[in-house]
């Protein structure tokens, strides 16, 4: 089974990062989305919609300049947890 990490960096792909992710985890792949920038405008879209298909995480410095904060689904991070999943993951997408 591979590792499908997607970093989310935009807010623009919600219904790709959706398929991509779904595609991936009906084929047995682990994923992991990291979310930074203004795709921590997603968040809370990306959680409602994959809750338990991945495993979600976002910047918090990122957030908390978008007002984005207590995602329920998701771990308030930081960059470290981006360089987490580069290193675990065998493929990244970047959306």
């Amino acid at each position: 089974m591979s590792k499908l990490g997607i970093l989310v960096n935009t807010d623009k792909y919600l219904e790709d990062i959706v398929g991509v992710t779904e595609a991936a985890k009906a084929v047995g792949h682990d994923v992991t989305i990291f979310m930074m920038d203004d795709g921590t405008l997603l968040a809370q879209d990306l959680c409602d919609r994959l809750s338990g298909e991945a495993q979600l995480t976002y910047c918090e410095h990122s957030a908390s300049l978008r007002q984005v904060s207590d995602v329920e689904g998701a771990t308030s991070g930081s960059q470290y947890q981006n360089a987490v999943m580069m290193h675990e993951a065998d493929k990244v997408v970047v959306f």
